[in-house]
């Protein structure tokens, strides 16, 4: 299944879905460009429609079956940008969607996913137990089961990313990309890959939820017996296997930032960069202030990978007095 994703399926995709997203911006970053003396670049999902890249995926997934072949609806797991992406692509097709949620997702994103049209379950402290009762309610309705990450479809959609990122900024040395389940890199970074055999694709990971770094060492995809970070958007304990698959031949490393430093690039994204991030998208900004990462020469680009982010806890960062 990897080899089916190649540039054609993300040439394919973008075409597909066109039509229905936000061609974000891929914008350089000045203050953090002069302080790393390098030329970094910030491509922009938050902007997306439903706030995040996850939408790009699950468009494709939806118009690649077709209304008639989705009878008795959809399901998912989420911790908000999956389920959010898939319930507007749901509702551009007319289909019934279900999403299930960890009980710690910020109400902002579960009253969006309401105001999409979705029916909105929460279970469990995490995304894996959410992932189970899932698997229940297919059993139950007979729903199509979209997952997050794990699936060729979604990962072609994520493709896109990566097709938009060549065409803005040409030659890119450097692609930085936070890692939850492993679907955002493997799509944007095989794509980027294919049209820039030059390039080097690091991953970032919350220190608390290093899922992907743990199984590479491993050899295998492994379940973490905990995971612990303020960062839902990346908050996963086993990675996808077809990701796995695709990340170990594909990234050239992954790097890991903590809770601290997350918070830190919001602060410095929001009043440096004037954009306002979740705290899984700041991941990669994160890692090179923390020195993390060692720049190359020429263009560096930094997904951020969304920006839903809950107002409360926005707050209390920023009014933190910690620099």
């Amino acid at each position: 299944m990897e080899g089916q994703l190649n540039l054609q399926k993300f040439q394919e995709a973008g075409a597909r879905i066109k039509k229905y997203i936000q061609r974000t911006p891929c914008l350089p970053f000045q203050d953090l460009s002069e302080e790393v003396g390098r030329n970094i670049y910030m491509k922009l999902e938050g902007l997306q429609i439903t706030g995040g890249f996850k939408l790009r995926g699950n468009l494709n997934k939806l118009l690649s079956m077709g209304k008639e072949n989705l009878p008795n609806g959809v399901v998912t797991a989420s911790s908000g940008n999956h389920g959010l992406g898939l319930s507007y692509s749901a509702r551009l097709l007319g289909v019934k969607v279900t999403v299930v949620v960890p009980e710690t997702t910020p109400k902002n994103k579960v009253d969006k996913l309401r105001t999409y049209g979705a029916e909105v379950i929460l279970a469990g402290a995490h995304y894996d137990e959410a992932v189970k009762r899932v698997k229940k309610i297919v059993e139950e309705t007979g729903a199509l089961y979209v997952p997050s990450f794990d699936d060729p479809d979604i990962i072609a959609g994520n493709g896109t990313i990566g097709l938009e990122i060549n065409e803005d900024v040409p030659g890119v040395a450097q692609y930085i990309c936070p890692i939850g389940g492993g679907g955002g890199i493997s799509g944007s970074g095989l794509a980027l890959k294919a049209l820039n055999p030059n390039i080097k694709i690091i991953g970032v990971e919350a220190e608390g939820a290093a899922s992907m770094k743990a199984s590479i060492e491993a050899g295998k995809p492994i379940q973490l017996p905990e995971v612990k970070t303020k960062a839902e958007g990346i908050a996963v304990s086993r990675p996808g296997e077809l990701p796995f698959e695709i990340v170990k031949d594909l990234v050239d490393e992954i790097v890991t930032v903590s809770e601290e430093e997350m918070e830190d690039a919001l602060r410095y994204l929001v009043g440096k960069g004037k954009i306002v991030p979740e705290l899984a998208g700041t991941a990669g900004i994160a890692a090179l202030l923390a020195g993390k990462i060692l720049p190359e020469k020429g263009p560096v680009v930094c997904l951020i990978t969304g920006g839903n982010i809950d107002l409360q806890y926005l707050g209390s960062i920023l009014t933190s007095s910690e620099k």
